[in-house]
């Protein structure tokens, strides 16, 4: 049985040949045709790119197809990031600048909380001196003006 196979295969092989020939052939063929579709679309998308660029794609006499269109689009990309650089420098120097900012209004505050502390603390011992001398003076004055946020009276 399989020396009878061998032997119709063996009378056929022109054929066989023939058939694997075709379908390599075939085969080719639908790669070349896949490649074809495959480098088509790639032009397709670069001549979108270049045409959002404001670049031809086409060739001009000085240089080959796509090299102008190559230049600009790099450009292109080296100014994106070059602003964007620039604008997390800037971004990142205000940021510190209003920390700063932030870190000495917060100083102040405090003074200026302490500094009123220490006039109400001023003004009641004041206060109380004047009820018991029943007199108000020059100390009593002061101690009114600071509580208030004014110099002191002048003698």
């Amino acid at each position: 049985m399989i020396r009878s196979l061998f032997a119709k295969l063996r009378a056929e092989a022109s054929f066989i040949v023939l058939l694997a020939v075709a379908a390599a052939g075939a085969w080719l063929y639908v790669q070349y045709r896949q490649m074809a579709a495959d480098r088509d679309g790639a032009v397709r998308v670069a001549e979108k790119i270049c045409a959002g660029a404001g670049v031809e794609w086409a060739a001009t006499k000085g240089a080959a197809r796509g090299t102008l269109c190559a230049r600009r689009v790099t450009a292109l990309a080296r100014y994106e990031r070059d602003v964007a650089q620039q604008s997390a420098q800037l971004l990142a120097d205000e940021i510190k600048a209003a920390s700063a900012r932030t870190l000495r209004d917060n100083l102040a505050a405090r003074d200026a909380a302490e500094a009123a502390r220490a006039a109400a603390l001023r003004m009641e011992a004041a206060d109380e001196k004047a009820d018991h001398r029943d007199i108000v003076d020059y100390e009593w004055t002061s101690a009114v003006n600071g509580a208030a946020g004014l110099r002191a009276p002048t003698r």
